[in-house]
C-alpha cells in the first residue's frame, strides 16, 4: 500500500471546500430566476456538481490511503464536505425541479433537465439519509430532505402528463 502524504490530503479537503462555496452560488439560480430556466447556467451546476463528485472520490481513497492516526479527523472533514455537496445538490435539484413542476408541460429543451435532476434528487435523498451524514446535516437541510421527499412524490405522480407518456 502507497502512503500518501497527510499534506495531501488536506489540500484536496480544502480545495473541495472552495469547490463547495461555487456550487453553492450556483445553485441558487433558479431560486433567484424563477421565471426562466437558463440553460448556460444550469450548465455551469451540472459541471460543477460532476467536479466535485469526482473530486470526492480522489479524496476518498486519498484519505483511505492514510495512516491510522490522521484518518479518521480526515474521514470527518471530508463526511463533512460530502454532506455540504449533496445538500446543495438537493437544494439546486429542488430548485429546478420546482420552476420546472409549475408549468402543465415541460417547456421545450427542459426534459433533459427534468429527468437529471429527478435523479439528483434521488440520490441526494438517498446518500442524506445515511447514517453517516445526518449528523453533519443542519436543520436546513434536514427540511429539505423532507420537501425533496414530498417533491420526489408529486413529480413522479405527474411524470407520465409531463413527458407526454399518457
Amino acid at each position: 500500500m502507497v502512503k500518501v502524504e497527510n499534506k495531501d490530503a488536506e489540500h484536496f479537503l480544502a480545495l473541495l471546500e472552495q469547490r463547495v462555496a461555487e456550487l453553492q452560488a450556483i445553485s441558487h439560480y433558479p431560486k433567484n430566476n424563477p421565471d426562466e430556466i437558463n440553460f448556460d447556467d444550469y450548465s455551469k451546476f451540472r459541471e460543477m456538481m460532476a467536479e466535485c463528485l469526482s473530486f470526492m472520490v480522489i479524496i476518498e481513497r486519498r484519505i483511505g490511503l492514510q495512516g491510522e492516526g490522521q484518518k479518521q479527523r480526515l474521514l470527518e472533514q471530508f463526511e463533512t464536505l460530502t454532506a455540504a455537496v449533496w445538500s446543495i445538490l438537493l437544494d439546486g435539484a429542488l430548485g429546478y425541479l420546482t420552476v420546472i413542476c409549475e408549468r402543465d408541460h415541460l417547456p421545450l429543451g427542459s426534459e433533459h433537465v427534468f429527468v437529471q435532476e429527478l435523479k439528483t434528487l434521488h440520490d441526494a435523498e438517498k446518500i442524506l439519509g445515511e447514517g453517516r451524514y445526518e449528523k453533519h446535516l443542519v436543520s436546513a437541510a434536514m427540511e429539505q430532505r423532507a420537501k425533496a421527499e414530498e417533491i420526489l412524490n408529486m413529480v413522479i405522480d405527474r411524470v407520465p402528463e409531463m413527458l407526454n407518456l399518457d
